[in-house]
């Protein structure tokens, strides 16, 4: 049994994701953010890090002598460039804006650490704690495992807070094995043709004209080359071309998002869309450039290590605690699918929904702060439980 006292956790996640919340940073960089974190590690005794050379991040760790296994805990600490519509009094200023949650994420592993530096003489392996930058460009996580942040984990595990389950009331985790969360990547297609007047278009080889049937076409990949049963979206948002009404323009540039819930089918759509767009643009006297941004793959929950967080979470809260309700994944993506790609884990929602229900990424976000505590303890049972068994 961990001793510590919940409530004074909590009061100190809600003053550590206050003062994140104050001072917002967005991408890789985070100076402030880094500094209030390595603050805070260097009061606990038993807890040392590293910082890495690529970015902000934060490598802090637990080494047990007997140097049994090794977990790893996550959080993300980067903001969104959204300038804030709330009226706390902990609001930011800046520009930017916590509005996905990352700045209690942040809070909830320092109050881990706190609880596990406290019973340092029981853990019997060793514990990483990732302070990761770059969620929302996708860049942290692979700079993370570039940084060797899981050299020798056998698992990890994160949360995610929110309302990513908005008809889950505050203060239940969402702990399902599978696919949780989708693969993410933007898609550009440059179409090249030939300009020409708009009276003489046999003259050239028009874009407009490729852009269209390419547009049409690639949807036709989703109804009659993948199995219905697969779950694939391609949401082409963003079309340029032109620059008169009497003139075709030499090239197009469309733009769009891919997400799907499996790695193998990604791959099968996506070779798909560079075939059919080059063909499309050869038979009409152009050409077709593909561009592929990968953002995240499948956020994939591991079977075994999703059954060990959910028999911890019922052990040490009530059945109330975790939803008995199947969870339609979310086509969201997360680069934390990185860290599953590589080793097992599990990634878990926790739902902080107040009445307003507003969702993740608004400018008038906000978290029911009344339970942070709970991701806190959860994440230091298991990390202790799980290098025990």
């Amino acid at each position: 049994m961990l001793k510590y006292n919940s409530k004074e956790i909590l009061d100190y996640i809600i003053k550590c994701r206050r003062q994140f919340h104050t001072i917002p940073e967005i991408g890789n960089y985070l100076p402030k953010t880094k500094e209030f974190v390595i603050n805070e590690l260097n009061k606990l005794k038993n807890i040392k890090y590293t910082e890495n050379k690529k970015d902000s991040g934060i490598i802090a760790y637990i080494t047990c002598k007997n140097n049994r296994k090794t977990v790893a805990l996550r959080a993300d600490m980067d903001a969104l460039p959204i300038k804030e519509e709330t009226n706390f009094e902990y609001k930011s200023c800046n520009g930017n804006m916590h509005a996905c949650g990352h700045d209690a994420h942040t809070a909830i592993l320092l109050g881990a650490c706190k609880i596990l530096n406290d019973n340092i003489d029981d853990i019997k392996g060793n514990i990483k704690f990732l302070f990761q930058t770059g969620e929302e460009t996708g860049s942290g996580a692979k700079i993370m495992i570039e940084e060797n942040a899981l050299k020798d984990v056998e698992a990890i595990f994160g949360v995610h807070v929110g309302s990513f389950a908005p008809e889950a009331p505050n203060g239940v985790f969402v702990i399902q094995e599978g696919p949780i969360l989708a693969s993410t990547d933007k898609i550009v297609i440059k179409i090249k043709g030939k300009g020409t007047h708009g009276a003489y278009p046999h003259a050239g080889a028009d874009p407009i004209v490729m852009a269209a049937e390419i547009i049409n076409a690639l949807q036709t990949i989703i109804t009659r080359e993948i199995e219905a049963s697969e779950t694939v979206i391609l949401s082409l948002c963003k079309i340029n071309g032109g620059s008169a009404f009497n003139i075709i323009p030499d090239s197009v540039e469309i733009e769009g998002t891919i997400r799907t819930f499996s790695n193998d089918v990604r791959e099968f759509f996506i070779k798909r869309i560079e075939e059919k767009s080059k063909l499309i643009a050869k038979s009409m006297r152009g050409e077709a450039e593909i561009n592929i941004i990968e953002y995240s793959c499948v956020t994939y929950n591991d079977k075994e290590i999703t059954e060990s967080i959910k028999n911890e979470a019922l052990k040490i809260f009530s059945k109330d605690a975790v939803w008995n309700k199947y969870y339609k994944p979310s086509l969201a993506g997360e680069d934390f699918s990185y860290y599953t790609k590589e080793i097992k884990g599990c990634f878990a929602l926790f739902s902080t929904v107040t009445d307003k229900k507003i969702p993740n990424h608004n400018s008038k976000f906000e978290i029911d702060e009344s339970k942070l505590n709970m991701p806190s303890e959860l994440m230091a049972y298991w990390a202790v439980n799980f290098l025990n068994s």
